[in-house]
């Protein structure tokens, strides 16, 4: 009875921060797993336990095999998430991931430690591809963005806080020196668990599955505190949503048709705009660093530990300050603003990395201290753009019906290329030295006109403004031309709101009919 008042009682601004903290504590696992793998792969304890982690094949494995667990997590999401529904997606995942944590935590052997880091990346993979698209589904429209970096941000702040973990058990001596961080990841996840009881669905999933009495209930208890079901705002932002879905299910036509690009809504260029966003985060170079951190610190600068250790906490809470920028910066500046900036940024980073290291035998310390700014520079300049766009962007891009194939498929893109970045860096680093860290500033340049010529801006639009922008009347082309404003604004299009109100309209004139309807069957059958 207790907790079916809380729930009652939790609308607007405090179920807000209640769902905006579960999808927090859902997406920090990620972060988490970077900073404490990290830190423990070059700890003294970890390499006694496990000897064969030295070898620089082996290394990229430990690290890497995380991802593959999350791919095959994504796909399980993009199979059965639409009919388990937002929050039983995350209590599965929260279930895998907690065995394979089990599993790590507790491992004598080194195949035990392995497996339990597939299945925690299992249970991640379901988490990561649900959390961004709850979040993205149960906000209102101009708090959307903001909201959905306060998530992704947790992110980095689990990044920084392992860490400094991660040093500060390094002063243990004994085998909690590796054991008590991946145990301590199990915290947010009984946050997230806790808190999904006093959540309402996400009321797009609801009427997706014609449960419109719950996604009014919903809807009443996001959008503002203490609505009435029959508020005008409750009323409209269902009937946007209604038809918007109901123009999607008339014109929906085989998987074949889709991939052939013949439906009106442009789902195939949708999923691939998402899964691009990833790809182009991986390879702009993140995970060649998160994971590797302190050991391109000791192997490529050659630093000490207890100094790679200690930067690796600077430079983490660095990102972490960098990354919290956006959230103030993703609407006014928009997405497409922050990812043609970040690749800038980041490819002159690398260019000045790759510089530093190969001049470095001339003068270690000062082209050493070079090298490391630089790091610094690329983790500040991807913090506040591609750490936060690409995992925000996936969940808004596409439509309802296709929207967890979707998110599934972009963040199943992200492990996948991750997995790729994370198992070949130790390899590369050691082969072709500084020449490693040119490709990666290669890549960053490639994909600027990627951006600016394919990605349409989305903050302060609603998920249904963008469904209106990729219908096939609406006159946009893939290509963006150059005088296109309203594939580049950051406000919110005229065109868009013209939209919605046709949508509202024409699905009140329906609710009418419906009404009229059973008047007139009542009155015959009296």
């Amino acid at each position: 009875m207790a907790i079916k008042t809380v729930r009652n009682r939790l609308t607007g601004p405090a179920l807000e921060i209640a769902l905006t903290t579960a999808n927090s504590a859902a997406q920090a696992w990620y972060g988490y797993d970077q900073g404490v793998i990290s830190g423990i792969l070059i700890g003294s304890h970890f390499i006694e336990q496990f000897p064969q982690t030295k070898n620089p094949d082996i290394q990229g494995i430990t690290a890497s095999c995380f991802s593959l667990g999350n791919l095959a997590g994504c796909l399980l999401a993009a199979f059965f998430g639409d009919r388990m529904g937002r929050k039983n997606t995350l209590r599965a995942g929260a279930l895998w991931s907690t065995i394979g944590a089990i599993l790590q935590f507790s491992a004598t052997t080194f195949p035990q430690f392995i497996i339990g880091r597939v299945i925690n990346g299992l249970g991640n993979g379901l988490i990561s591809s649900t959390c961004g698209m709850y979040q993205a589904e149960s906000c209102r429209g101009p708090r959307r963005g903001k909201l959905s970096v306060i998530v992704v941000l947790h992110n980095v702040v689990f990044y920084c806080l392992a860490s400094w973990l991660t040093l500060g058990c390094s002063y243990i001596n004994n085998s909690a020196q590796w054991r008590l961080p991946l145990a301590l990841q199990l915290v947010p996840c009984m946050v997230m668990c806790s808190i999904l009881p006093l959540l309402p669905e996400s009321p797009r999933w609801l009427v997706m599955k014609d449960r419109r009495e719950d996604a009014q209930e919903a809807l009443r208890r996001y959008l503002g505190k203490d609505l009435s079901e029959d508020d005008p705002v409750v009323i409209n932002e269902l009937l946007s949503i209604e038809e918007a879905y109901n123009i999607e299910k008339q014109s929906r036509i085989s998987f074949k048709e889709v991939v052939l690009c013949r439906d009106r809504s442009g789902h195939l260029k949708r999923l691939l705009l998402g899964c691009g966003g990833q790809f182009m985060q991986q390879f702009g170079g993140i995970n060649a660093l998160n994971y590797y951190f302190p050991i391109i610190l000791t192997e490529n600068i050659g630093l000490t530990e207890f100094m790679a250790r200690v930067l690796t906490g600077c430079n983490a809470t660095s990102y972490m300050i960098s990354s919290g920028l956006c959230f103030w910066m993703i609407e006014r500046f928009g997405r497409r603003s922050l990812m043609l900036s970040g690749l800038g940024l980041q490819c002159l980073a690398y260019v000045m990395v790759a510089l530093a290291i190969g001049l470095q035998t001339q003068a270690p310390f000062e082209w050493g201290a070079v090298a490391i700014t630089f790091l610094f520079f690329y983790y500040a300049a991807f913090g506040c753009t591609w750490g936060m766009v690409p995992w925000v962007y996936q969940a808004e891009i596409n439509s309802l019906a296709m929207r967890t194939t979707g998110s599934a498929a972009a963040t199943a893109t992200n492990w996948l290329f991750g997995f790729v970045c994370t198992q070949f860096t130790p390899t590369g680093i050691r082969n072709i030295g500084y020449r490693f860290y040119i490709i990666f500033a290669a890549f960053n340049l490639l994909f600027v006109p990627v951006v600016y010529f394919l990605y349409p801006e989305t903050s302060n639009r609603t998920l249904e403004d963008i469904d209106e922008y990729f219908d096939a009347d609406s006159g946009h082309t893939t290509i963006i031309p150059f005088g296109d404003k309203a594939s580049k604004s950051t406000a919110r299009p005229q065109e868009a709101i013209d939209a919605e109100i046709r949508r509202v309209t024409v699905a009140d004139k329906r609710v009418e009919a419906n009404k009229t309807s059973v008047a007139h069957v009542e009155e015959v059958e009296d």
